[in-house]
């Protein structure tokens, strides 16, 4: 099995995304199947924290389909007059589940990246990628410092959260106890970004992809961007 290059890899992650970014029916079905042979191509071993991820980001994504469902200018999905103006109307259903399905599949496909790449191999990607920003002054090795503390928050976040998390009983009001722990959060958080200031980021080497490889974030695009064109119109 072909092994591809971290920096592929993340290419061919943006040429997903960026195609996702006005979703049609053709291209969430096409990319549905592809996420859904990844993730089974590995035993389905990444399907639960797909998931945690998916439960953690509900309520936005529930926010989405609300704004577009009362917000959206058509007709009501009820022929009710009484109530005509405030149901939901058909065209906002219909664009909000095209966006919350869209956003579905990023996160899945944030997930699969990130399991499928060491922290290093990510990293090291990212500051190849940034590597052309230098003709425009800004410094790659600081892009790469920034994704290093982002990443390592993401991993400290909940650690922190739970070791600062007052007991029950402690504070009463649940307000209280929320802006206690985001305070204490906060504190730490600033504190180790002051800290983090002095590092200094040293990455592994990382070879140039091989040429063939480029070929995959191509076929990607194509295939996502013509399947319009094959879909059978109803």
């Amino acid at each position: 099995m072909v092994k591809f290059h971290p920096v592929i890899l993340i290419v061919s992650f943006l040429v997903f995304v960026a195609m996702l970014a006005l979703p049609d029916t053709p291209a969430l079905v096409i990319s549905s199947l592809i996420l859904l042979s990844l993730y089974l191509r590995d035993g389905g071993v990444h399907f639960r924290s797909a998931l945690v991820m998916l439960h953690r980001m509900r309520w936005f994504l529930f926010s989405i389909l609300f704004v577009f469902c009362w917000l959206t200018p058509g007709a009501p999905i009820v022929q009710w007059s009484a109530l005509s103006g405030w149901l939901p109307t058909v065209e906002g259903l219909s664009g909000g589940l095209l966006r919350v399905a869209a956003l579905v599949l990023v996160i899945a496909s944030v997930n699969l990246l990130l399991r499928s790449l060491s922290r290093d191999e990510l990293l090291a990607a990212i500051y190849f990628l940034a590597r052309p920003l230098t003709l425009v002054d800004v410094r790659a090795e600081k892009v790469a410092l920034r994704m290093m503390l982002v990443f390592d928050a993401m991993g400290e976040a909940q650690v922190i959260t739970a070791s600062h998390r007052p007991e029950k009983g402690q504070i009463t009001r649940r307000l209280d106890s929320i802006g206690q722990l985001a305070s204490n959060v906060f504190s730490i958080v600033v504190a180790r970004a002051e800290n983090a200031q002095q590092k200094s980021v040293v990455l592994p080497a990382l070879e140039r992809p091989q040429v063939f490889q480029w070929s995959l974030p191509l076929l990607l695009w194509g295939v996502l961007y013509f399947s319009g064109l094959f879909w059978p119109q109803g």
